[in-house]
């Protein structure tokens, strides 16, 4: 039997350690990236966003720290498609750090879906929310699922129900983390995806009473799942559920091709994408004088990357500079007043401007026909603008319980199109302004020490010729 102290010395141990914490920065449709913080709602404050809820009824546990403000974009996700949703412990490095989360945290994880009647103005908190899947402790691989976290590299799998009638969405993650109960309470790690689901059906999704909840509200101190003593109770002996409602997941036949997303698309002429920013073409230029303009036009631009920049990074704003602003500045220089080169072509690659992927995607490219629990399986594919093919990964687990477990087994298998998902945003104003010399800003800090979004050591605003 361990002793007090002991018990004692591991609480201690393990709070000290959870100085990191976790945060959503990326989702993946079917295996294609959609860009890191695109279509996701995070707090813009570097320190800020990988933190918990301050209180679970305070109205940040919707969508987390600023999860009330919209984003530009909205990921389109067909009925039944696999999404793959990637968590760091710092928003912009996925590859250094102790991993997606601290190995100090212990708890669950969930994710709801609320449809909403508009993507830009309906408030999160609220009614409306449904589980669609939960995992707490896999006793089959004797891991709680912030270990599985990190086993996968940050990189959770699910599949979205067939039954979803098409809609606009808001896709909530869920991490608690009850390692520290006796000190700092449990903790809750909340961020927000926008998706438009073309499912097989119109009109709002029909939830049974009994697994609609309100969030705020979803959640109280005193339940099970959140007074769980992880260093007392054995996991197997004394199983642990996963607080909020049993799972809901409406079936049906599928997609639809007839679904036409109208808000939070990409415009069509967007050349570069970092997180919910578009860049589009400058205008032409056929002599000196326009050539600078159309420089000023693409620093104007740059400047608007920097500043919505989420926490998640800016590569995309450091790809625009050195391979469209850099360029227009050395033509105006060299004579070569007739552009702009590559009129309207793509600047870079979707794996320039995002994080490499940490690791394989878990339940996306595995063989044909071999099936995870809960996540649809696509025939293998090449994923284009990313980081080449992914082997097959690590299923999403057992769920909450029998409860749910019984659920599942009469839900016939979400199915998927096969066909490659690309992003689809809003159009963005573009902020133009009187050129001016200026020096490189200044790292952003984030809690840790690590680095936020910055601009490029080189960055500078060119005044017609300098």
């Amino acid at each position: 039997m361990r002793s007090n102290l002991f018990i004692a010395s591991l609480a201690t141990t393990f709070a000290s350690l959870a100085t990191a914490h976790t945060v959503l920065t990326t989702v993946f449709v079917n295996g294609i990236n959609q860009g890191d913080g695109t279509c996701i709602r995070m707090s813009k404050n570097p320190d800020r966003a990988t933190f918990p809820i301050e209180g679970i009824n305070n109205a940040n546990m919707a969508c987390g720290l600023e999860g009330a403000t919209p984003v530009a974009f909205t990921c389109p996700a067909p009925a039944g498609s696999t999404l793959t949703f990637a968590f760091r412990e710092w928003a912009d490095e996925p590859t250094k750090g102790a991993g997606p989360i601290d190995p100090s945290h212990i708890g669950s994880v969930a994710i709801y879906l609320k449809q909403v009647s508009n993507i830009a103005t309906t408030n999160p908190a609220g009614g409306g929310w449904f589980k669609i899947y939960s995992d707490g402790y896999d006793s089959s691989r004797k891991q709680w699922s912030a270990k599985k976290l990190i086993t996968d590299k940050g990189l959770l799998s699910f599949s979205l129900p067939s039954g979803l009638p098409t809609g606009y969405y808001l896709a909530r993650s869920e991490i608690l983390a009850i390692h520290d109960i006796s000190g700092s309470g449990p903790q809750f790690f909340v961020n927000c995806a926008q998706l438009f689901v073309s499912g097989s059906t119109t009109g709002t999704v029909s939830i049974p009473s009994d697994k609609s909840v309100s969030i705020p509200g979803h959640v109280k101190y005193s339940d099970p799942g959140v007074t769980y003593n992880v260093y007392e109770s054995n996991p197997d002996t004394k199983p642990y559920k996963v607080v909020g409602p049993a799972i809901f997941r409406p079936s049906g036949p599928g997609p639809s091709t007839n679904a036409k997303q109208t808000d939070g698309v990409i415009p069509a002429g967007c050349i570069l994408k970092n997180a919910n920013w578009c860049a589009k073409e400058v205008p032409d230029y056929s002599n000196e004088n326009e050539c600078w303009k159309a420089s000023d036009d693409c620093w104007a631009q740059l400047d608007k990357c920097y500043t919505s920049a989420p926490p998640s990074g800016s590569r995309g704003c450091k790809v625009w500079q050195e391979k469209k602003c850099d360029k227009i500045v050395d033509s105006c220089r060299s004579g070569d007043w007739k552009g702009p080169r590559n009129k309207g072509q793509k600047v870079g690659s979707e794996s320039e401007s995002s994080a490499p992927v940490p690791g394989r995607i878990p339940g996306v490219g595995v063989s044909p026909g071999v099936e995870e629990p809960g996540v649809v399986i696509p025939e293998p594919e090449p994923v284009e603008g990313g980081d080449g093919g992914y082997e097959g990964g690590n299923g999403e687990g057992e769920g909450e319980g029998e409860e749910e477990e019984e659920e599942e087994e009469n839900v016939p298998a979400p199915t998927t199109t096969g066909e490659a998902v690309v992003v689809t945003p809003v159009p963005t104003t573009l902020v133009t302004r009187p050129a001016t010399t200026t020096e490189a800003a200044a790292p952003v800090t984030t809690g840790g020490g690590k680095k936020g979004c910055k601009k490029s050591k080189h960055y500078r605003r060119r005044a017609g010729r300098d």
